[in-house]
């Protein structure tokens, strides 16, 4: 009994530690093409948090850098044997607000769900200007139950 408990304390400490990495300020991205080819690799985004190891993963988005004229390509993963409740996609805004991009609440079975963002939902202006999306901008991944699975930064141009 005492290992199940340092096990879920251990897991516990490490989701933490993931998520306080999460929430700090963003310096480089992963740089994709068109067709989702990694480029240029940031060792820091779209890492699985360590309550999904080995259940999901995170293809990096693509193409990285975006322009406001296209859409972000988003490729999730379940790989355990187990389904994901749900999927929500949101960033921070300059002003400590989180907006929501990208949300369903169905049930994610194991294999691949793709699905695509308007980078100009990335905007930090009321008017969801092309300008007020632009520049580097991070992106938190979380199931149905606020439950951070993965984060990465995405270049607007």
């Amino acid at each position: 009994m005492s290992m199940l408990m340092l096990a879920s304390c251990t897991r516990n400490d490490a989701q933490r530690e993931f998520e306080k990495e999460a929430y700090s300020f963003p310096a480089n991205f992963t740089e994709t093409t068109n067709q989702g080819v990694v480029q240029n690799l940031d060792e820091d985004d779209w890492r699985t948090s360590p309550l999904f190891q080995g259940l999901i993963e995170i293809v990096p988005p693509y193409p990285n850098p975006v322009l406001t004229s296209q859409n972000i390509q988003f490729e999730v993963n379940v790989t355990g044997i187990n389904s994901v409740t749900g999927i929500q996609v949101w960033t921070e805004l300059p002003n400590g607000r989180q907006q929501i991009i990208y949300e369903d609440f169905e049930t994610l079975q194991p294999g691949l769900t793709t699905f695509q963002i308007d980078p100009i939902l990335l905007s930090w202006d009321s008017n969801n200007s092309p300008e007020g999306a632009r520049g580097l901008n991070r992106v938190y991944i979380f199931n149905a139950n606020q439950q951070m699975i993965s984060y990465g930064d995405i270049m607007v141009e």
